[in-house]
C-alpha cells in the first residue's frame, strides 16, 4: 500500500480563492528498532538504506522508514542529515 493512500486529501484555498488538493498530515509510524549505525557527514539515507547490511539492492525506497524512525533528531537539527552522526535503523 503506498505511503499516502490513507491520509485524507484536504482542500487549500488561496488568497485569490482557488482550490487545490493536498495531503493532509501524515502521522509517523512506529518503527521496531534493528540497529544503529555510525553516519559520516556526507552519507544520504538513501544510500545508506540500499547497503547490504541495512535493505540490500534497492533499499533505498525504504529510506524513508530510517527518515521516520530518526524523526526527533532531525527535527533537533533542522532536518540538517549532515548533522547526524549516529542514526538508528528500524527492522
Amino acid at each position: 500500500m503506498p505511503r499516502y493512500s490513507d491520509v485524507d486529501t484536504i482542500s487549500f484555498e488561496d488568497l485569490n480563492g482557488n482550490l487545490f488538493p493536498v495531503k493532509d498530515i501524515r502521522l509517523i509510524s512506529t518503527q521496531t528498532l534493528a540497529f544503529e549505525i555510525d553516519k559520516n557527514e556526507n552519507d544520504l539515507l538513501d544510500e545508506i538504506s540500499s547497503r547490504r547490511e541495512v535493505y540490500g539492492d534497492f533499499g533505498e525506497i525504504q529510506s524513508w522508514r530510517i527518515f521516520d524512525i530518526n524523526i526527533v533528531k532531525l527535527t533537533e537539527v533542522n532536518f540538517d542529515i549532515r548533522k547526524l552522526k549516529r542514526i538508528k535503523i528500524p527492522v
